[in-house]
């Protein structure tokens, strides 16, 4: 059955780049939601690719850097409409999210051959990948070390973690999430809530960053009584996340990795793997 696991989790990287390509050549008047989409992918694709065995270690890395300048490409239109969308929440006129769709629409049309051609490219990269010395186990290695670096980083509180520590850290969740939702077939009824409490963790973490961006975007500006409310307002938030953030911490990493592990495999060895959805 490990053996099953180790070619579901080969075919799942492979399958990427077409899924990629799928969302970029969607026909729909919403460009800012298909880059969030691609971008999510991208991400999804990271934390798979960081699940590959110590043999394919250098062609891995060389496909994740791949993945990165992708994600990182569509990163400024992303954040025009983080922007947008927190502005516009706590005060409709400091920003529109039209102009950020006309950004992103713009940079689809820049980018798109480009970031086609670099798929195809991963793509054919990843065709000469091979597991016939593999027979599965390096999944719950690398996870478990996954997990447990994101454990660790729960040492630090939080709540006052700085900024920088506290993006490292949600790419770890980030990619413990997407991890756990490719491994919930073998575990659906005790990998479910994990994979829903890695997701709020997630989007708690990421509130926070966004809040931040905002609040950086204001204070950039020239200052007005308007923008010194929406700033504490932006304060209050961010605190009220990263509290949020702290207490669903304590429930995802409340395990030790070998135990988390030792259980994944042992539920790895009795159910059969399927495909899963990333979006």
């Amino acid at each position: 059955m490990m053996r099953r696991w180790a070619r579901h989790w080969l075919r799942s990287c492979r399958e990427m780049p077409a899924r990629a390509l799928a969302v970029l050549d969607r026909d729909d008047r919403d460009p800012a939601g298909r880059i969030h989409e691609f971008r999510r992918l991208m991400k999804a694709w990271r934390a798979l690719l960081k699940l590959a065995p110590a043999g394919l270690a250098e062609e891995e890395q060389a496909v994740r850097w791949g993945v990165a300048r992708l994600r990182r490409g569509f990163g400024m239109a992303r954040d025009a409409v983080v922007i947008a969308k927190v502005l516009g929440t706590l005060g409709p006129d400091h920003a529109s999210r039209d102009d950020a769709q006309a950004a992103a629409e713009a940079l689809l049309r820049e980018q798109g051959d480009a970031v086609r051609a670099e798929l195809r490219r991963l793509s054919d990269a990843m065709a000469r990948w091979s597991l016939s010395d593999e027979t599965g186990g390096f999944l719950t290695r690398t996870f478990r070390d996954s997990y447990r670096r994101a454990r660790r980083r729960t040492r630090r509180d939080p709540r006052r973690m700085n900024l920088k520590c506290l993006h490292g850290w949600r790419t770890m969740v980030v990619d413990l999430g997407y991890q756990l939702r490719f491994f919930q077939p073998a575990d659906p009824v005790r990998l479910r809530p994990q994979v829903e409490r890695a997701e709020r963790l997630r989007s708690r973490l990421g509130n926070v960053i966004d809040l931040d961006m905002a609040r950086a975007y204001l204070a950039e500006r020239p200052p007005t009584e308007d923008g010194e409310r929406l700033a504490d307002e932006i304060s209050r938030r961010i605190a009220r996340q990263r509290r949020k953030a702290a207490k669903l911490a304590r429930r995802l990493f409340d395990r030790r990795p070998k135990r988390v592990s030792a259980r994944l495999r042992e539920a790895m060895g009795l159910h059969s793997p399927r495909r899963v959805s990333f979006a």
